[in-house]
């Protein structure tokens, strides 16, 4: 369903018109770089969308693949590469399958925003596939909306948004247990991130892989 629900998203929207998709990076992205915390590595983003934050890895030196679930999201995002002359990967795979399409491991994987897509019963396999593409010594940073956000009502745990998603705000003990059993939680806050008509509250989580 959501596979069709995005597809239909990026045919039917146009990029300006889609909320997530903002092409400036946010300064938790910047900030690993000038803080020192993230350099030039091999890298992988899950829920891509357009690519914008890939581009952006490329032109800082990462060899840097993007994953959608949406087939017409990673063609507009080959085309904007192109465009822009960056080299990057582009990949359509569900993160909730088994991700064959992706064969290498990664020394850093982040996502921005997707993880309030998935649902509790389906997130124990997503960060089981995280766990399994990053290398030994692999770090992992995720983003997802807050319980204390006012958007989308603000209330409830699940919340349509006007475009007729369905989001899952999570708390930081939520999101605590939920990472603590595949990676060591090195970094857990909550954060104020800006969206293209709004700040909302956002729990921000670094992580490195655990092994054995």
């Amino acid at each position: 369903m959501i596979k069709e629900q995005m597809n239909k998203i990026y045919s039917s929207i146009d990029l300006d018109n889609i909320p997530w998709n903002i092409e400036t990076p946010p300064n938790i992205l910047k900030d690993l770089i000038s803080s020192a915390k993230l350099s030039p590595c091999k890298i992988i983003e899950l829920g891509c969308g357009a690519g914008n934050y890939v581009r952006y890895f490329s032109k800082m030196g990462f060899d840097v693949t993007g994953v959608d679930i949406s087939e017409k999201a990673i063609e507009i995002a080959r085309e904007l590469a192109q465009k822009a002359g960056v080299t990057c990967e582009f990949i359509a795979a569900d993160a909730l399958g088994d991700m064959s399409e992706i064969k290498s491991k990664y020394d850093f994987i982040y996502d921005l925003e997707l993880l309030h897509h998935i649902f509790p019963e389906d997130r124990n396999k997503y960060i089981e596939n995280v766990h399994k593409l990053l290398t030994s010594q692999g770090r992992y940073m995720s983003v997802c909306f807050s319980e204390a956000s006012t958007q989308f009502g603000g209330v409830g745990k699940y919340r349509k948004t006007p475009i007729g998603t369905v989001l899952y705000f999570s708390s930081e003990e939520e999101i605590e247990l939920l990472f603590g059993r595949l990676f060591h939680v090195v970094e857990l806050k909550l954060v104020d991130i800006r969206g293209k008509h709004a700040v909302h509250k956002a729990i921000y989580a670094l992580m490195k892989r655990k092994n054995g």
